[in-house]
């Protein structure tokens, strides 16, 4: 029975070709969306979730509230916290110090400790962490040779399979060989560990020994381990509570825990400490990871809802079309039933067409998403070597979707036609109500395209915003300045090195600092203004540069000067908005006033520069104090002159390699870094464009087979108009009126839904567009062009046919 129904579904298919090609087609590309955007969802909300005692880890993290009502988060804790928690909360359980990102330079030395090589250097960006042998009792990676016990040495170093082949060639050839990390540690490596995943936020494809940060803090990370008043985001402290124990219980002994080390400190701050569990460490904002990748819990839902609509749409369409269908073939279904086939067997027959549709729809879904599969890196932060063919998940998730769309679509179409009257179904009497009413087909025609006007507003909400943050006044100079990385051991050198820049006629200008104008980076600080006793309810932001910096990045004076080279009074230079969060309207007053970081010198102010975005548009402008420091000098900036910009970027790594023959370089453009701020959003914007598009030709195939199933039942009225006299506009207006009027009600539902949506998102932006009527305008107007359009053809169709063709049968 079943090898006769898929015999007879095949014929079917084919003799109706025509159906099959709209209806694989649709499926096909919505099966290769929903597949695309799974693979996606699956890699973004796996991180890390392959531990065994994931439940049961979190992060120590600190939350500062300051008078002013500012609020900022850290997961960074002072070094002396470990031990004291240990001592004061013994409870917590296991307690494991991380530092990262190590972001090391990495030089290989071979067998030879002593070895003065600088043949083979790397500079290994996002990578490394230093931690306790404690750190593998909570974390899961394989060990290929040696066990955690080698951590509990100093100048330690274990490398994964991958970073060791790198380096030595053969991954078994790397136990007992030396590296020497940032050009002053020698670390002799004593592990291998198998390749980590792909989705985990620990960077551990290079682990050194926390005894090498215990023994020289200054060479992995600043502060020390008696110092309670520092701290960085890079020394965070992960806990393994015991299943006993609640997050509360814990939680409520932080305050007496803070209390009993900082009672003698007089803070304008109110500093609390919370755990957050290792499984939301991927998605909240307001903690950085040391990977630098995150995700919002709401761009995944995102991903999740516009996979359902657009498969949601794609089997709307097929109902749409089968219900087209049904009416071609009452006569068959009215033969079949004369001659005794019962309703369930008419059902499986149906059914089993759909299920055959559904399977080359899947299959060439799969195919469009394997080559789209590249494609990804567009929209997402899915490596390119993630196992996607070989991952059995994937596969189970094809069959369920197949076995759901096989339902869904095929259920409602099989019931309808199966139900047919046999007398009606054979004189091709069919009525509207047999067909399940075509109020249920206009229901979903103002569905599809309701859905899509909302992708297409927040096409064009993304778009517009996007375009609005890339020509923002940034109040500097981001093009033509190429970005180095520095390394403070040879700070004797720096002068040098710009001496042999500014010999070529190409370059501009070079200065070195800490950090460029607009970055993630927050060194804040609290300080005191004014020669006061007390410090600031807020704190400033710091940027270590010399005294080119200003002209390097174009960075504009309100009143006073930059600092002079080699300036001994420790001169500074703060932002506007400094000086109006400590009451002073005028720039002019500003200067000569004196400053005091923490527990530094006062220092006087010497300028005051004008605004500008030291973060990214989703952030309000700190406040800012400029100060030199060549010990915190990290980058160089080089502003390049000529158009012939390859020439230049030879010249300045040919300069550096004969300055820093130890350092390796890595260099980019500013304007390069200020984009990586926005890539999520812009991803965001793609993902709207292309779904956008994917939803409106979705909707279009559906509004095709309602225009023609309209056009096939009104065929008489058409031949009685054209008979009386009706023109083929006059025709065609009549067709398309009532299609028009459904896409009109879709916008004017869909329109809130988009606003609020769209609100909702540009909340994040501290500079962003107004959402305007043009917005929505626009997208109605697309809308309804490409109904209008698409109705017209069939409505034309109709409209130029013979009327005694469609009289005969009367």
């Amino acid at each position: 029975m079943f090898k006769n129904h898929l015999k007879i579904a095949f014929r079917t298919l084919l003799r109706y070709r025509n159906y099959t090609i709209l209806n694989v087609l649709g499926l096909s590309v919505g099966v290769a969306a929903c597949l695309l955007l799974y693979v996606v969802y699956t890699y973004e909300s796996g991180f890390d979730t392959f531990h065994k005692n994931y439940d049961q880890i979190y992060r120590i993290a600190r939350k500062t509230e300051f008078l002013t009502g500012q609020i900022d988060y850290t997961p960074g804790n002072p070094l002396p916290y470990e031990a004291a928690l240990k001592v004061d909360i013994p409870q917590m359980g296991t307690i494991v110090p991380v530092y990262g990102t190590l972001d090391p330079q990495v030089t290989v030395l071979g067998k030879d400790a002593d070895s003065q090589t600088t043949d083979k250097k790397f500079k290994e960006e996002d990578e490394g962490i230093a931690t306790v042998p404690e750190f593998f009792d909570l974390f899961d990676y394989a060990w290929l040779t040696g066990s955690k016990s080698v951590l509990k040495e100093p100048n330690v170093i274990v490398l994964s399979q991958r970073k060791a082949e790198k380096y030595f060639g053969k991954w078994q050839d790397a136990v007992g060989q030396y590296l020497k990390i940032n050009n002053k540690t020698i670390m002799k490596v004593g592990g291998i560990l198998e390749n980590p995943p792909l989705n985990t936020d620990m960077p551990v494809d290079i682990v050194v020994s926390y005894e090498s940060k215990r023994k020289q803090p200054l060479s992995f990370g600043w502060g020390g381990f008696d110092n309670w008043g520092s701290t960085s985001s890079n020394d965070q402290l992960f806990v393994l509570l015991p299943k006993n124990v609640s997050v509360k219980t814990i939680e409520n002994q932080f305050p007496g825990f803070i209390t009993k080390h900082y009672k003698d400190e007089k803070s304008n701050s109110k500093v609390s400490q919370f755990l957050t569990p290792l499984s939301e460490q991927h998605y909240d904002g307001r903690l950085n990871n040391f990977t630098g990748h995150s995700i919002s819990r709401g761009v995944l839902w995102t991903l999740v809802v516009i996979g359902i609509l657009i498969i949601s749409m794609a089997c709307i369409n097929f109902i749409n079309l089968a219900t087209v269908q049904s009416a071609r073939r009452s006569r068959e279904v009215g033969v079949r039933k004369v001659l005794g086939s019962s309703r369930p067997e008419l059902i499986s027959q149906f059914l089993s067409e759909t299920v055959l549709i559904v399977g080359l729809s899947v299959a060439l879904g799969i195919v469009i998403a394997i080559l789209s599969m590249p494609l990804l890196s567009l929209i997402s932060e899915v490596p390119a070597e993630l196992p996607v063919i070989s991952n059995p998940e994937i596969w189970l998730f094809v069959l369920a979707l197949s076995l759901l769309v096989s339902f869904v679509a095929g259920f409602y179409p099989a019931i309808v036609m199966s139900g047919f009257q046999p007398i009606e179904a054979i004189k091709s009497r069919v009525a509207n109500r047999s067909l399940g009413g075509v109020s249920l087909q206009k229901l979903l025609i103002v569905l599809q395209f309701g859905v899509s006007q909302i992708l297409v507003v927040g096409t064009i909400v993304t778009v517009t915003q996007m375009d609005f943050v890339s020509k923002l006044d940034l109040g500097f100079v981001k093009e033509g300045v190429y970005s180095v990385n520095l390394d403070e051991a040879y700070t004797s050198r720096f002068q040098s090195f710009k001496n042999e820049l500014l010999q070529n006629p190409d370059i501009q200008s070079v200065s070195f600092s800490s950090d460029v104008p607009s970055s993630s980076n927050n060194w804040s600080s609290n300080f005191a203004f004014g020669n006061k006793g007390t410090d600031e309810d807020f704190q400033i932001s710091n940027k270590f540069a010399d005294q080119d910096y200003f002209e390097t990045f174009g960075l504009q004076f309100a009143a006073g000067k930059a600092y002079e080279r080699g300036d001994s009074t420790g001169s500074c230079v703060v932002n506007e908005t400094f000086l109006r969060k400590v009451g002073i309207k005028d720039p002019k007053q500003g200067v000569g006033m004196n400053v005091k970081i923490g527990g530094g010198k006062w220092q006087p102010i010497v300028g005051v520069v004008k605004d500008f975005k030291d973060h990214s548009a989703r952030e309000a402008i700190a406040p800012i104090m400029i100060i030199p420091g060549p010990q915190y000098y990290w980058q160089g900036g080089i502003k390049i002159r000529t158009g012939n910009i390859s020439k230049a970027v030879e010249s300045i790594e040919k300069a550096y390699a004969s300055v820093f023959p130890e350092v390796a370089i890595q260099g980019k453009f500013f304007d390069t870094s200020i984009e990586d701020f926005y890539k999520q959003e812009r991803q965001i914007t793609l993902l709207y464009q292309i779904f956008a598009g994917l939803s409106i030709f979705i909707a279009c195939l559906g509004l095709f087979g309602l225009a023609t199933f309209m056009a096939q039942q009104r065929m008489k009225e058409i031949g009685v108009r054209k008979v009386l006299g009706a023109s083929v506009a006059g025709i065609v207006g009549l067709l398309s009126k009532d299609f028009l009027i459904l896409v009109f009600i879709a916008i004017l539902l869909a329109s809130p839904v988009a606003w609020y949506l769209m609100d909702k998102w540009l909340q994040d932006f501290e500079y962003k567009v107004a959402i305007s009527w043009w917005m929505f305008a626009s997208g109605a107007a697309m809308a309804i062009f490409i109904a209008f359009a698409t109705v017209s053809f069939q409505s034309i169709k109709a409209a130029l046919m013979n009327p005694v063709k469609s009289l005969r049968s009367e």
